[in-house]
């Protein structure tokens, strides 16, 4: 009883610590100016122009991407629900680390500077949502959709991810043109994050396998 309650609260804390992480990765590619993740593309681009924070933008998407979820299921589940909630606390901590931290108010004139806070933005990024499913409690609702999707259509959740985050990035270059007259929040940060946050995903997972096989000896 007590080895499970240790795994448990174990897994709590790898879950609030990978949430925690996500969101600053979330903070710093907005900082960084140089394209934001597609995970937040579409959140990003509200914030421009509307009266909104990044975090109240985020909870908006991760609450209407709930919604379609429970509509493609047809169905209550608790795992979905419970997404529910976590795209408020999500938005919050997405809008402490940026607003009352302050992040978000850095200003970064060089663009080694723009560069270097983008690289750590990937980085927190990839290593926040591997945390997160190795905990494996509740998706955020971007992956949530993605899983419903993938097992609705029978296709493999990496090409499902792919086209998510490509039509993420679709419907942020629409709105900029539209409301912002050019496109925002997509650059070269936005790239390097599509084709290095999984391959950092493999390389935390090749790490903690490493170690789990060290520690069985």
């Amino acid at each position: 009883m007590k080895v499970r309650q240790h795994f448990k609260y174990r897994r709590s804390l790898l879950y609030i610590v990978g949430l925690n992480t996500l969101a600053l990765g979330t903070v710093l590619f907005a900082c960084g100016k140089l394209g934001v993740s597609a995970l937040v593309s579409v959140p990003q681009v509200l914030s421009l122009f509307l009266p909104i924070t990044l975090g109240e933008a985020t909870t908006i998407i991760f609450v209407t991407l709930v919604a379609f979820e429970l509509l493609m299921l047809r169905k209550w589940q608790w795992q979905v629900v419970a997404q529910l909630a976590l795209a408020f606390i999500f938005g919050w901590i997405v809008d402490f680390y940026g607003l009352r931290v302050g992040l978000e108010k850095i200003s970064l004139t060089m663009l080694w500077e723009q560069v270097l806070v983008t690289c750590l933005a990937i980085v927190f990024t990839s290593l926040g949502i591997f945390m997160m499913v190795k905990a494996d409690f509740v998706l955020i609702p971007p992956d949530g959709v993605v899983n419903v999707v993938s097992a609705k259509l029978r296709v493999t959740f990496g090409k499902i991810k792919l086209r998510f985050d490509l039509t993420m990035i679709i419907i942020s270059i629409i709105l900029s043109l539209i409301f912002l007259k050019h496109i925002a929040a997509i650059g070269i940060g936005t790239v390097l994050a599509v084709l290095l946050v999984g391959q950092l995903i493999n390389f935390w997972e090749y790490l903690f396998v490493a170690h789990e096989a060290t520690h069985e000896f």
